[in-house]
């Protein structure tokens, strides 16, 4: 009996045979290979070998489906770990903050995981562009980015975030979930006074400090006479 072999488990690499034929001597009922298993340090999750039986030869006939069985090489290595950094912008003209999620170590089979945004002091819409997708690292890759859209607005307010998280990874686990997007204000107001003339010399003076626009931080100023 001929043996064919298919599959991701590579010969050579990932396992050996004995043979790719299996007599069955006179009288018996079976006969049998030995696959032997060899144990790496990549990290390449479970793989599989497909045996199907391509030929017979001698006295027998045989009548049904091509007979097949399935080897399942059973991953041992620890999954690589996903996280992701943190970004802040120089101000609110970046087109695009840029996020980068990196691999602990590289593996032999492509990462996927999924990210997206959620507001935090920012609003979606108007701070920035809300982003969501399925990321892939290449097997061998140990790093792969993704871009947020930001949106410049004319008015001063504090530095706002934006918050990025990691979902759903496969073929690794996820050591750091959570990104930050710092969008940097570079709006700004200015203040001035008015003067004053009195009808007399009794009574108080009122001064009048303006904002050139109104800001969404409180504002202070000293002043002195």
């Amino acid at each position: 009996v001929y043996l064919s072999l298919a599959g991701d488990a590579v010969s050579g690499t990932d396992y050996s045979i004995s043979s790719s034929q299996i007599t069955i001597s006179s009288g018996a009922t079976s006969g049998s290979v030995t696959i032997t298993i060899t144990d790496d340090s990549d990290y390449e999750g479970n793989e599989s070998i497909n045996i199907s039986v391509f030929s017979i030869v001698g006295d027998s006939t045989y009548i049904g489906n091509t007979p097949t069985a399935t080897l399942t090489i059973t991953e041992n290595e620890t999954a690589p770990s996903l996280s992701i950094n943190d970004v802040t912008t120089s101000d609110e003209s970046a087109a695009n903050a840029t996020f980068t999620v990196t691999l602990s170590a590289a593996s032999a089979v492509a990462t996927t995981v999924d990210y997206a945004t959620s507001d935090g002091t920012a609003t979606a819409g108007s701070d920035y562009t809300s982003s969501s997708g399925t990321l892939t690292i290449a097997a061998g890759d140990t790093t792969n980015t993704f871009t947020v859209p930001v949106l410049a607005d004319s008015a001063d307010e504090a530095d706002e975030t934006v918050t990025l998280t990691l979902s759903s990874a496969s073929n690794a686990s996820i050591s750091d979930s959570t990104g930050t997007l710092t969008i940097t204000d570079d709006d700004s107001a200015t203040l001035s006074i008015n003067d004053v003339t009195t009808s007399g010399e009794s009574g108080n003076a009122t001064f009048t400090v303006t904002l050139s626009a109104a800001s969404g931080k409180t504002v202070t100023v000293d002043y002195a006479t």
